[in-house]
Parts: C-alpha cells; structure tokens; sequence
C-alpha cells in the first residue's frame, strides 16, 4: 500500500521551527493498530490520517503511543496542507474527528480551528505537582480543562523558571492517567507576549511538546476564567526549550476560542507498507 506523508511545521512560517506534525493522505482503509504503528514510525509528536468525507475531511489524530480526540497543531498543520494542495478552500471548513465535528476557518494563509467552550473538569493537587516537576514555586489554582482534549494547566512566575523545569517523566504519566488528562501545561505572564508555557505529555508518549493549539485555547480560557488575563485576543509563545518556537493566537468568539497560526511545509514523501 501506499501514501502520501508529509512533515510540516505548524504555528510558524519558518521550516524547522513550530510544532512538526506528519500528515497522511490517500489512506482511509487503514485499521487502528496500523495508524498507530505508522505514527511510531514516523515519530513525531503528531500524525494525523486524513480523508474527504461529506462535505468535508475526517481527520484521526495518533501520538507514537496512542489516539487522540484532538490535537491543535496537528489540524493547523492538516488544513495548511490541504489548502496548498488545492483540496481545502479558504474559508470555513468541516472537520469530523473524535471530538465531533469541528469548523476550520483557512484566512490569508492562516489557519484557525474552533474549539469548545473552555470548561473545568477537576483540580489538580498542585502538591503533587510540584514534586513532579521539580519546582517549589507552582502558582495555582491547578485544573484540568478541556476544549475538547482534557490537559491539565498551573503556573509559574518567571520565564526562567519555565525553562528550568524538569519533569519526572514517569511521575508525571501516572499523574496524569489517574487525573485523566493528556499532559500537563506550565504557563508564565513573564513572557514578551501574553503569555509563553511548555506542555508535558509522556502518558501519551509525547514528553514534551514543541507548540500545542489546545493548550493554547485552554490557557485563554483558564487566564479568563481565573482574573488573571481578561482579553478577546491572546498571542502566546512556545518552543523556546526544543529550540523549536512558535507562536498562537486565540481569538474568543462568545465563549468559544478560535486557535490559530501559521505553518511550512518541510518534507514531502511516500509511505510504502503491506496490510
């Protein structure tokens, strides 16, 4: 069998820097274990598997370890593609995933994915936390929230701090499988924009994170929800400790952030497997 795979980089228009995703075309047959096993091969944070379906694209998410509802960076990086190719058009588009059916929005090349409305599905214990990465110095409330991917989110007082961290991996899966989140988003106001942070992720295999779009529609909901930032417009920053930055706007539209950013495409090929 084969497809079309290609690497690009989302939330930046500069190669090698952002968020990398793989994105597959051409291989809607496939079952479960092989996109999981093609998203190991591949091992990129993110692989999404894409197809037309209706009126729009059914679109399926794997990190080298598991299957996802959602991943932010990874549809930036989806549609940007689909729109080069001709095959997505500027404007609002359908995307059916795990998360349900999601409005994309292509403008003057960049791309913006609605996301659900923030909401808070539990806290943390910020004691814990604090333990497993490394650091006395955590500001809370600690939560775990969705926009349509639960991820747990605390901060941090200065941008030094941010880039000192250095999780307990193992601690930090286990942490996250019993408090039913993906990973876990440190964020700080010391930033040049209006906030920077770092996301963890090893309950899924990812330990972190270069730039993460669901992350980001949380941290909007999160600042709004808590005092701590009340804005419609959020630009935050990302990447700076995999030398990988990038950069993502929200934009609130009634409840409900729209995440966005730029992307490069960075590598075209084929993939050859039997099934």
């Amino acid at each position: 069998m084969e497809c079309r795979a290609f690497k690009v980089d989302a939330f930046t228009d500069t190669p090698l820097k952002g968020n990398p995703a793989a994105v597959v075309l051409d291989c809607p047959e496939l079952d479960r274990e092989t996109m999981l096993a093609i998203a190991g091969e591949l091992n990129l944070s993110e692989t999404a598997f894409v197809w037309p379906e209706r009126d729009g694209f059914r679109v399926r998410f794997f990190t080298p370890g598991d299957e996802i509802p959602l991943c932010g960076h990874a549809t930036v990086a989806t549609f940007y593609l689909l729109w080069r190719l001709g095959l997505a058009s500027e404007g609002t588009n359908k995307m059916f995933s795990k998360a349900g059916e999601i409005d994309v929005l292509i403008k003057n090349g960049r791309v913006w994915l609605k996301q659900l409305k923030p909401e808070v599905i539990g806290e943390l214990d910020i004691g814990a936390l604090k333990v497993i990465l490394g650091t006395e110095n955590l500001v809370g409330p600690a939560l775990a929230m969705t926009t349509g991917t639960p991820e747990g989110i605390v901060g941090i007082p200065t941008f030094e701090e941010l880039m000192e961290l250095e999780p307990d991996m193992g601690r930090l899966a286990k942490f996250s499988r019993e408090n039913g989140v993906i990973g876990v988003y440190v964020y700080t106001l010391d930033s040049r924009l209006d906030a920077a942070g770092r996301f963890f992720a090893p309950a899924v295999g990812v330990p972190e994170d270069p730039v993460t779009g669901t992350a980001s529609g949380i941290l909007a909901g999160y600042l709004r929800l808590t005092g701590k930032l009340v804005k419609d417009r959020y630009i935050f920053e990302q990447g700076h400790a995999l030398r990988r930055e990038g950069r993502v706007y929200v934009e609130f539209e009634g409840e409900r952030p729209w995440v966005g950013g730029e992307a490069t495409i960075s590598l075209e090929g084929r993939l050859f497997f039997k099934v």
